[in-house]
């Protein structure tokens, strides 16, 4: 029994050594997140651009829905 549990231990330990390692080693997680801040400071940029053309497109839909839920009323 103590064996068993000896060798599932042993399986685990290796795992978690082969994770771990594989963490350290491995380079494609670092550019993803490279890659997904650029595209999030681009889509910021992009809304500081166009910020009053956004509101007024924004505000047209909502005065759009309001105007329907009213005359269906």
């Amino acid at each position: 029994m103590l064996k068993k549990i000896g060798q599932a231990m042993s399986k685990t330990e290796l795992k978690i050594r082969n994770a771990v390692y594989r963490l350290i080693n491995e380079e494609k997680g670092g550019t993803e997140i490279v890659a997904i801040l650029l595209i999030i400071i681009v889509l910021i940029g992009v809304v500081v651009i166009f910020r009053n053309q956004l509101s007024s497109l924004i505000e047209g839909f909502f005065e759009k829905i309001s105007n329907d839920v009213d005359t269906k009323l």
